[in-house]
This record gives C-alpha cells, sequence and structure tokens, in this order.
C-alpha cells in the first residue's frame, strides 16, 4: 500500500476542523470530535499499513474527543492501538486509568472500549492499530496490557521510544518486502517493554470469586440472546456498576467477555466437519441476532470469515 497523505490545508477556516473530524475518524478510527474550529484548525497526516499493522503519523492544533457506544458500534474491526508522543502532550483516559503523555511516553489503548483524549498543546504522535486476531497471536497476554503506559524514563524504555522515532521517521520508505522484517521485532520489542511496566490494581477475594462466578455464568448462559451485564448483574445479586467495576479491575468489559465467548462458540461448531447447521444457524444459536454483524465480529475476532472457515 503506498502512503496516504492528508493536510487542513487544502480547506480554509470553519471548514478546517469539520474537515479534521472526517480525518481523524477516517485515519483513527470513529471519534467524536469536541468544538468547531472557528479560527482554523491545523493538521497533517501520513498512513501507511505495514504487514498488516496501520501505521499513521499526525500533527495537530490542541482538540479533545472520545469514542462512546455510537462510535463502537460504527467501527467493524477491533485493534489495539499504540500511541507515541514525539512532542507536545496529551491526556488519555479508557477506564479508570488516565495517562498524561509528553515526548517518549507511549500507551497501548483497546478500540472496543470507551475512550477520551485530549491534546493540550501542537501535538505529534504516530499511532500502530494492530488487528486484534493479530496481537492475540504475540507471546504476551495483550488484552491485560491494554491502559498501560511507558513514560520515557529509563534505558528499556527509551529504547523502545527510539524505535517508534525511527519508524516515524522512516516509515513511509519501507519496501513492502521488507514490511514484516521491520515490524515484527517492534512489536516485540513494545510487549516486552509493556510487560515490564504492567502493574495490576490488586483485585480482593471477594472480588476474584465474584468475577470467576460472572464468568461462569455467562458461560453457562450464551444461548440466550437476552442475556446482558444486567442479567449478569441481577443473577448474582449486585448493582450494575459493580459488575462493570469488577470486569475493569481485570482489564476486561462484560460485554466484551460475552462477545468473545460466543464467539468462540460459533468458531468451533462452524470448524467442525461433522457440524450440518447453516453459519446462521450457529450465530443465532449463540445469542447473536444478526448475521452482518456476526460476520464483522468474526472477522475482527479471528482474521477469517465465518464462511472461510468452514470452507477450509
Amino acid at each position: 500500500m503506498e502512503t496516504n497523505t492528508w493536510s487542513t490545508q487544502c480547506h480554509l477556516g470553519p471548514a478546517q476542523f469539520e474537515a479534521w473530524r472526517h480525518a481523524l475518524s477516517s485515519t483513527h478510527l470513529d471519534w467524536d470530535l469536541l468544538g468547531s474550529g472557528e479560527d482554523g484548525f491545523h493538521a497533517d497526516i501520513r498512513e501507511r499499513v505495514l504487514d498488516g499493522i496501520r501505521v499513521v503519523e499526525c500533527h495537530c492544533d490542541p482538540c479533545e474527543g472520545s469514542r462512546r457506544k455510537p462510535e463502537l458500534r460504527r467501527s467493524d474491526d477491533a485493534y489495539f492501538g499504540v500511541l507515541f508522543e514525539l512532542s507536545g502532550h496529551e491526556l488519555i483516559r479508557q477506564g479508570d486509568r488516565e495517562a498524561h503523555l509528553s515526548a517518549g511516553d507511549f500507551v497501548l489503548w483497546d478500540s472496543e472500549r470507551e475512550m477520551d483524549f485530549r491534546v493540550t498543546s501542537p501535538l505529534h504522535k504516530l499511532t500502530l492499530l494492530i488487528p486484534k486476531f493479530r496481537a492475540r497471536h504475540l507471546e504476551w497476554d495483550v488484552e491485560r496490557l491494554a491502559g498501560t503506559v511507558v513514560k520515557n524514563s529509563d534505558a528499556v524504555s527509551g529504547i523502545s521510544a527510539e524505535a517508534l522515532r525511527r519508524l516515524a521517521r522512516d516509515f513511509t520508505r519501507i519496501d513492502a518486502g521488507e514490511a514484516q522484517a521491520v515490524m515484527q521485532p517492534i512489536l516485540s520489542l513494545l510487549m516486552a517493554t509493556l510487560t515490564t511496566r504492567y502493574e495490576p490494581a490488586p483485585l480482593s477475594a471477594a472480588h476474584q470469586r465474584h468475577f470467576a462466578a460472572f464468568c461462569r455464568f455467562i458461560q453457562n448462559n450464551l444461548e440466550d440472546s437476552q442475556l446482558d451485564p444486567a442479567k449478569v448483574a441481577t443473577a448474582h445479586g449486585v448493582s450494575l456498576r459493580y459488575l462493570h467495576s469488577v470486569f475493569a479491575q481485570n482489564n476486561d468489559s462484560c460485554c466484551n467477555f460475552m462477545r468473545r465467548e460466543r464467539l468462540r462458540r460459533c468458531y468451533a461448531d462452524i470448524s467442525r466437519p461433522q457440524c450440518r447447521h447453516t453459519i446462521t444457524e450457529i450465530a443465532f444459536r449463540w445469542g447473536f441476532n444478526d448475521a452482518a454483524h456476526f460476520s464483522r465480529a468474526f472477522r475482527a475476532e479471528f482474521g477469517i470469515t465465518p464462511k472461510t472457515l468452514r470452507q477450509k
């Protein structure tokens, strides 16, 4: 794929911010931006895909935005994002984790969880969007690392920061045949650095018991198409807020866990040669009620369509 470039310089006045709104959602997934940029807005983007990883370099003026349920629903694919600050300052908030990022810092975020950002000074950043099915093939537990912040404070983090700086400088010149040789070592380095910085929140014994009970209940009731977080909370006599907080402390959400478990049951059924049910029948059996949505979610999770899996 060739490098795509974009700039607000092609627009005038207030139209610059509106153009930025569309460009951000096109290159960085869907976001709801605040403000109107009445005095104009400056931003530049370079984007390229290397070894299946979307690499996006961006300059932009101060702004802020969020990903809520409407934006999450509009995103067909699922990613882990690595956000690296080349210069400027930015505040990132996902779940109960908040990060103040400066030059040389980076954070791992999850595209399927609500998130806020606020750029407080002119920013230059690099973003890697790693499809989840690719990320889960790495040696480390990426789900657990989501939300981890790496500050540019020592030799280990400094090496990762330097690798990302070099990538930002050279990614448009990398030959397509060399992409895997470049990206695989960088991903391994980033995951190793994130692992050393991960600090799990201490869980009480009660939280651990409740989390295990919630997961078991979900796994035993996946065929119920009406199963939702409220039903899980009611079945255990806890508030919906408490249920969400327990999953958040395990760097997950109830809805994400439920969706992944349903997709895994579907994968197992579709891949069984002796199964004679149609793909739609399997999807509906395990709680999905929209065949098109199921197909998109399946491809985002496993990197393959249900039809292709069955053919194999």
